[in-house]
């Protein structure tokens, strides 16, 4: 079996080491190109060899999972672009919202009377994931 290059529906749930889930896909399943780079290399891989039907697990490595922390993620944003009425607790996640009205969550860092410091690296950075994939379905990629 070979799945290369073509697009492939999986559904799946990622969970860190602890068994926390961070995403449960088996409700909407995901449709991509089986291709390297659209997914970690490690689910790439798996996704490649499987049958429609089956249900494999993998472990993806910190090292190749998502991206690296960094700093660019760090915003601060002056109290007075905030709602009053929202309530900030250290430590939790909300949900911000940039100017074209895409959403995206955020964990609380640090607040003051003047600004509200907000990390939006995503959860997941820099630890390892472990993928349950049942594949959907496999099609041709459209040929433009």
């Amino acid at each position: 079996m070979d799945n290369s290059n073509k697009m492939v529906t999986v559904s799946y749930t990622g969970c860190f080491d602890d068994g926390h889930v961070f995403i449960d896909q088996t409700e909407q399943p995901i449709e991509f190109p089986c291709i390297d780079g659209w997914m970690p290399p490690a689910f790439i891989e798996t996704v490649r060899t499987m049958a429609i039907g089956e249900t494999r697990s993998v472990r993806v490595g910190a090292d190749e999972a998502y991206e690296q922390r960094t700093d660019e993620r760090i915003i601060e944003i002056p109290r007075d672009k905030i709602p009053a009425n929202l309530k900030l607790p250290l430590g939790e996640m909300i949900n911000l919202e940039d100017p074209s009205g895409q959403t995206y969550p955020a964990r609380v860092i640090e607040a003051t009377g003047d600004s509200v410091v907000f990390d939006t690296n995503h959860d997941a950075i820099a630890k390892a994931l472990n993928f349950t994939i049942t594949l959907i379905a496999v099609t041709d990629l459209d040929r433009c």
